[in-house]
This record gives structure tokens, sequence and C-alpha cells, in this order.
């Protein structure tokens, strides 16, 4: 991402939430209950940084509040995504020019329109791309094979992979493979 810094995350945050706020003027449909305000909230996650050159991982929530709700009311997470960067490899990192920086995995959860918009206000401000990761069945099943220690003898084991993402209110992701599920793939 060019001239991306750690030090304006509160501006992206309020230009991010300005950006989601005109595209909803747009008409575009963002959430199902379109009364509600919606705002961004960027923040690191220093959770997912393996190696020291490692870039820290950048968390992007969006949030919402319904109106007539009272002001003490705590905003609901409809929207989740990060920017991370792990074992990044150093030949890449050296060559980068200083006013790049390198985050080549972006995750999210939610709505598929949310994350259009998320996307083109990055690509715009950023000039970065975005596109789909392809994985190929092929692929998948030898991936499977690894997660679950799966030999010739067609003995496998059950296996469940979880990652903790390192935020205040904790964040699980699980994907469960179980042993009929796995002998499918083969």
């Amino acid at each position: 991402m060019y001239n991306f810094s750690y030090t304006r995350l509160k501006e992206y945050s309020k230009d991010l939430s300005a950006h989601t706020a005109a595209e909803k003027q747009k008409g575009l449909a963002i959430e199902e209950g379109s009364e509600l305000n919606l705002k961004a909230k960027f923040s690191c996650l220093p959770g997912l940084k393996e190696k020291d050159r490692d870039p820290l991982a950048v968390l992007i929530q969006i949030l919402s509040k319904p109106p007539l709700t009272k002001a003490s009311t705590e905003d609901r997470i409809v929207w989740t995504g990060w920017f991370c960067g792990t074992y990044t490899e150093d030949d890449l990192l050296e060559v980068l020019p200083k006013p790049f920086t390198c985050l080549s995995v972006f995750l999210y959860n939610g709505s598929e329109a949310l994350a259009a918009i998320v996307g083109t206000w990055f690509q715009r401000n950023f000039d970065c791309c975005f596109g789909k990761l392809a994985i190929s069945s092929q692929d998948l099943t030898w991936l499977a094979a690894m997660w679950t220690r799966y030999d010739v003898s067609g003995s496998v084991s059950a296996t469940e992979l979880v990652f903790s993402v390192p935020v205040e209110s904790r964040m699980d992701i699980s994907y469960a493979i179980h042993t009929e599920d796995f002998k499918t793939f083969m």
C-alpha cells in the first residue's frame, strides 16, 4: 500500500466512515436495515507479526448503532477485515521503497457489499488492488491431507483449525474437518 501510515489510523477511520456514508447515500445496499449509522474503526494487531521485519497487521471494523437507541448503547460490529503480511520474504521487504507497506493478505468477515466499499476506499487511497484467492480442489485436498495427517493406509484424524485474532473482545475463527468429510475429498 502506497503512503499508508500506522500513525494515521484515526484519520483513516473518519475517512472510511465518510466514504461508507456517501456510498449509503447513493443507495447502495450496505446491510439489511439501511437506517443503521455505520462507522469505521482501524487498529493494529501486533499478535499477527511473526518476524521482526513483518509489518503490523491492521484490523478494520465497521460498527453500527441503530437510530433511536440510548447513547450508552454499545456499537455492534457488522463487518471485520484485516490486512496482514506475515512471513513476508526479506528480499521483497529490502527492495520495497519507503512509502510502501506490504500487507499482502486481506481477510474479512461480513457482507460482500461492505467488502467492496472498503476495497474501493483502499484502492483509491493507497494505490493497491484486491482480488480473490482461488484455491483449486487439488490444492485444497493437498492442504486437507497435510492438516489431518492423512497417510497412505487411509487413517485420518479429525482436525479443527482455530485462529484467535488478538483483539480486545476475543475473536476466534474455527474450521473443522471431520473424518467422514475428509474422505470425500480423496
